[in-house]
C-alpha cells in the first residue's frame, strides 16, 4: 500500500494491520472500525485520502451502504486534489464513476471521469486506464465517434511511454470496431498489431526477459480472442478452429504456476500497469468462446461441458472475491443463455426450463444487465416455447424481442424463427409478411450461418407450397453453406428435410441417402428433433423398400419419441415452465 510521509508511524501501521486480519476473517464490521479510528489520530492528508478510498472500496465491496461508500471516496477525491500523490483521488474517481455506472446513471459517470482525465496527464497509468474507461461508456451509450476519440488519444499519448500499452489500445479499439460491426475498419488494425505481438522483444536495458515474455503472451491471448470473435460474428466456424486452438494452448500457458503474475509487469516499465484482463477472467473467457464455438459447429456435448467448466470457474472466483464484479455476471449471463439453446436441441427441456429460472434470478437482480439481454431472453423463451409446440407462446416472444432488440444479429435470427412459427401453424400471409426481412441476398446480417438459415426457411417455404424444384434449389445452397463452414446442426437439418422432399416424390433411395447422413449428424450434435425427423422418414423408407432393418428403426423412433415426450411432459409440470407466458412487467419467478 503507497503512502506519504507519515505512512511508517507504528499507530498506522497497526491500524492497518489489524484491519486486514479482520477483513480476512470476513469480520467487516470490525475492519471498518479499524480504518475510522485511523481519523481520530489527525493523519496528513496521504494518509486520510488513502483511509477514505480503502473504507470507500470495502463498504462498496462487502455492504449495501453504496452511499457511504461513495461519501468516503469523494472525500479521497476532495483531500486528494491537494495532495503529491496522485493515484489515490484518480482511483477514487474511477470507482465512483463504476457504481454510476452500475446505478445506470451514465452521464454522471461520464462527467466525473471527463473531470478527472484532465488532472490524470502526469500519472501515464491512470489516464489510460480513464480513457479507456470513459470510452466503454460512449460504448454503452452507442457514442461510437466519442469512444474511438478517446481510444486514439490512448494510442497516441502511450507512443512514448509504453509499446504494451500503446498495443493494449489498438486491440481495444479494434474490439470496438467488432461491436460496432465494422470488420473492414477493424482487419486493417488487426494487421497492423500483429507484427508488433509476433515480434515482440526486449525493448531496452534492464528488462526482465521473462517479463517481457508474458506480456507478448497477454497480448497474443487478446489479439486472438478478437481473431476468434471475429469468425464467429460472421459465421465461419471453420476458419476459426485453428485460432481457437492457439488460444487455448495460451490460456494453458498463462495458468502454469511458474508464469508471472500480472502484477509484476510495472517491474520493466512503471506505466505497463493495466492489464485487459487477469489471468482468471481470461480463463473464463476462453470457456465461452469454446462454448460459443461448439454451439454454432453444432457440437452440443463439447458446449455443455464447457459451460460446466465455466460456470465452476465463475464460482470460484465469486467465493474469492465475496463480491459478483459485473463482467464476471456478463459471462454468467452468457453461459446461461448458451446452455439453454443446448439444452433445447439435446431435447432436455426440463434442464433447459431450469436454466431459464436461473438466467431470470441473474437478471432480475441486476438492472443493467436485464437491459442489455432482455431481447435475449424473450428469443430463448420463443424457442423453449416453439420446441413444446406452444406457436402463440412463441410468436409473442419472438415479437417481444423484436421490440427490445438493439442488435441486427438477433433481430435476423429472431425474424427468422417467427418465420418457423408462421410456417408450421400454416400462416402464409403472415410468412410472406416477413419475406422482406429474412431473404438470404438482403437479410441485415454478415452471419455466413445465419444467411444459411435463411435458404432453409425459403426451401421450406417452398416445399410447404408444393414446389419441390424451389425447394431443393435453397436446400441445396443451405448446404453448401453448412458444409463449408462445419454447421453441422443446419447440415443435418437441411438433409433431413431433402430426405423428406424425395420421400414425397417416391424416390426412395435419394431419400435414403440424404437420411442416413442426417440422422449421423444429428446423432453427433446430438439433436433429439431431428433424430425422430430423421428415424421417421428412414421407417417409412423401409417400409415401403421391405428393408429387413425395419424392426431397428422402428425401435429407435419409439425410443426417441418416448424419450422427447416424457422430457416435454415434465417441464410442462414444471412451475418454471409459465415463464413462457411473461412478456412485460415483472417475472412470474416461482418462489421456493
Amino acid at each position: 500500500m503507497q503512502v506519504g510521509g507519515q505512512g511508517s508511524e507504528p499507530w498506522y501501521l497497526a491500524l492497518l494491520g489489524m484491519a486486514e486480519n479482520f477483513r480476512q476473517k470476513n469480520n467487516i464490521r470490525e475492519s471498518v472500525r479499524c480504518l475510522q479510528a485511523v481519523f481520530s489520530f489527525k493523519p496528513a492528508p496521504e494518509i486520510e485520502a488513502q483511509t477514505h478510498l480503502q473504507l470507500g472500496k470495502m463498504l462498496d465491496i462487502y455492504t449495501n451502504n453504496k452511499d457511504l461508500a461513495k461519501n468516503h471516496l469523494e472525500q479521497s477525491c476532495y483531500i486528494g486534489t491537494n495532495i503529491s500523490q496522485e493515484d489515490i483521488k484518480l482511483e477514487a474517481a474511477s470507482l465512483i464513476a463504476r457504481m454510476y455506472e452500475r446505478d445506470g446513471n451514465l452521464g454522471n459517470a461520464r462527467q466525473v471521469l471527463e473531470r478527472y482525465l484532465q488532472l490524470s496527464q502526469n500519472c501515464p497509468q491512470w489516464h489510460i486506464r480513464l480513457l479507456l474507461q470513459i470510452s466503454s461508456i460512449h460504448l454503452r451509450l452507442k457514442e461510437y465517434d466519442a469512444a474511438h476519440g478517446y481510444l486514439q488519444s490512448g494510442i497516441e499519448y502511450s507512443r512514448s511511454k509504453s509499446r504494451y500499452m500503446t498495443c493494449l489500445c489498438m486491440l481495444t479499439k479494434t474490439m470496438l470496431y467488432l461491436a460496432e460491426k465494422k470488420f473492414a475498419e477493424a482487419n486493417p488494425l488487426l494487421q497492423q498489431v500483429s507484427p508488433e505481438i509476433e515480434n515482440w522483444n526486449s525493448g531496452g536495458q534492464g528488462e526482465d526477459p521473462v517479463l517481457v515474455q508474458a506480456q507478448k503472451e497477454y497480448l497474443l491471448i487478446y489479439y486472438l480472442v478478437l481473431q476468434v470473435c471475429y469468425y464467429l460474428m460472421v459465421g465461419q466456424v471453420k476458419s476459426s478452429k485453428g485460432i481457437l486452438k492457439q488460444l487455448q494452448t495460451s490460456i494453458l500457458t498463462i495458468t502454469t504456476p511458474d508464469f508471472p503474475k500480472e502484477a509484476n509487469f510495472a517491474k520493466n516499465n512503471p506505466y505497463d500497469q493495466f492489464l485487459w484482463l487477469s489471468h482468471d477472467q481470461l480463463c473464463i473467457l476462453v470457456y465461452l468462446i469454446t462454448v460459443m464455438h461448439s454451439m454454432q459447429g453444432g457440437n452440443m456435448d463439447k458446449a455443455e461441458k464447457y459451460t460446466e467448466k465455466g460456470i465452476q470457474q465463475i464460482q470460484k472466483q465469486q467465493s474469492y472475491q465475496q463480491t459478483n464484479s459485473p463482467l464476471i455476471s456478463f459471462f454468467h449471463v452468457m453461459f446461461m443463455e448458451h446452455i439453454i439453446q443446448c439444452r433445447i436441441v439435446q431435447g432436455k427441456k426440463v434442464g433447459a426450463v431450469r436454466d431459464i429460472r436461473i438466467l431470470c434470478t441473474l437478471l432480475e437482480g441486476n438492472p443493467m444487465l436485464m437491459q442489455n439481454h432482455r431481447s435475449q431472453l424473450h428469443t430463448l423463451l420463443g424457442l423453449y416455447a416453439m420446441s413444446q409446440n406452444c406457436l402463440n407462446d412463441a410468436e409473442a416472444q419472438f415479437n417481444a424481442a423484436l421490440r427490445t432488440s438493439r442488435e441486427t444479429e438477433l433481430w435476423s435470427f429472431a425474424n427468422l424463427n417467427l418465420a418457423i412459427v408462421y410456417l408450421r401453424s400454416n400462416r402464409i400471409p403472415e410468412f410472406q409478411g416477413l419475406m422482406p426481412r429474412i431473404s438470404p441476398d438482403s437479410l441485415p446480417s454478415s452471419s455466413h450461418g445465419l444467411k444459411a438459415a435463411a435458404y432453409y426457411i425459403h426451401g421450406l417455404c417452398a416445399y410447404f407450397s408444393n414446389n419441390v424444384s424451389e425447394a431443393k434449389r435453397y436446400l441445396r445452397e443451405t448446404l453448401k453453406m453448412s458444409t463449408a463452414e462445419d454447421l453441422n446442426r443446419l447440415l443435418a437439418t437441411s438433409l433431413a428435410l431433402l430426405g423428406h422432399v424425395f420421400l414425397t416424390q417416391g424416390v426412395l433411395k435419394e431419400s435414403n441417402n440424404m437420411v442416413t447422413p442426417a440422422l449421423q449428424l444429428a446423432s453427433k450434435v446430438p439433436d433429439l428433433a431431428v433424430q425422430v425427423w430423421c428415424t421417421a422418414i428412414l421407417k417409412e423408407v423401409y417400409q415401403m423398400e421391405g428393408n429387413p432393418k425395419l424392426h431397428e428403426v422402428e425401435g429407435q423412433l419409439n425410443n426417441f419419441r418416448n424419450a422427447m415426450t416424457q422430457d416435454d411432459f415434465a417441464a410442462t409440470q414444471l412451475p418454471e415452465h409459465n415463464i413462457i407466458l411473461w412478456t412485460e412487467g415483472e417475472f412470474p419467478l416461482p418462489r421456493n
